[in-house]
């Protein structure tokens, strides 16, 4: 079983990609893009529901109900320098 760096926190952008901030200071980009094709995440195409998202337990949640798996994200992210 792997180990994950908790999320720390998690800043939207406006190409719908999310900046991520786990333990011990590292940042990771994850595109969020091919999410919003799935139903249950159409409704975050809307920008401003999408920048709505906030850390909560170390997962990534949004005011209309949706959530995400960190370890995903942490997964399918690419580092940042």
């Amino acid at each position: 079983m792997n180990s994950y760096p908790e999320l720390k926190s998690v800043t939207p952008l406006d190409n719908h990609c999310l900046v991520l901030v786990f333990g011990g200071h590292e940042k990771r980009l994850y595109d969020f893009k091919p999410n919003l094709s799935h139903k249950f995440y159409r409704q975050l195409s809307e920008i401003n529901l999408f920048k709505k998202v906030v850390v909560n337990n170390g997962e990534i949640e949004w005011t209309t109900g949706q959530d995400f798996c960190p370890h995903t994200l942490y997964e399918d992210s690419t580092p940042m320098a």
